[in-house]
């Protein structure tokens, strides 16, 4: 008696409950492992083609489109002094123009961490050029020529320099990109008959 009383309770519920998934998006490696899933709920962290920073939660994936809501924390500026406040947008973007995830510890809210990543090619470049102008300015300065006192070798070490800090920083950039190191994957999840 007590089984039947429980299914004829529990017979409404299952007509009440529909349960569909939405659609979901996945990056692969190349070999076709999975690296990391986006559903509804998760958070996603991305660059767009236009260079525009994602970092927010997802609200819907459909129809090949991610609606995601944002939030920005600002102090802003009052009648009497200043407050923090929080800003919630909701954004929608075609999972196409996305060029670069996010996805791995390396990143903090959509930007890399680490000295060695971000500081040191960004300083390689900058040495590299400043050393070069400077010699060159000073050299024009004094009225010298450029091959006094061997300066070709160490204009060309600080070429060198610039050089291998910006090869570093483009092979960065382009490791990390949408159809270089993995591909994305849209599923669309059919409706239920």
């Amino acid at each position: 008696m007590k089984k039947l009383l429980l299914l004829v309770l529990l017979f409404p519920l299952s007509v009440v409950v529909y349960s569909q998934a939405s659609d979901f998006i996945i990056l692969k490696k190349r070999n076709n492992r999975t690296i990391k899933t986006y559903y509804p709920g998760a958070f996603i962290s991305a660059v767009t083609i236009n260079g525009f920073n994602i970092n927010g939660f997802i609200k819907v994936i459909r129809n090949d489109s991610i609606i995601l809501q944002q939030q920005e924390t600002r102090l802003m500026g009052t009648e009497f002094g200043s407050a923090v406040d929080t800003l919630k947008y909701t954004l929608g973007i075609n999972y196409r123009e996305i060029e670069q995830f996010n996805y791995t510890s390396k990143y903090v809210w959509g930007h890399r961490k680490g000295f060695a990543v971000i500081t040191l090619p960004k300083l390689m470049i900058v040495g590299g050029i400043g050393y070069l102008a400077l010699e060159l300015v000073n050299t024009a300065y004094r009225g010298e020529s450029i091959n006094d006192h061997n300066k070709l070798p160490t204009l060309a070490i600080s070429a060198g320099v610039a050089l291998a800090g910006f090869v570093w920083q483009e092979t960065q950039k382009q490791s990390n990109k949408a159809g270089g190191k993995y591909k994305v994957v849209y599923m669309k999840m059919g409706t239920a008959k």
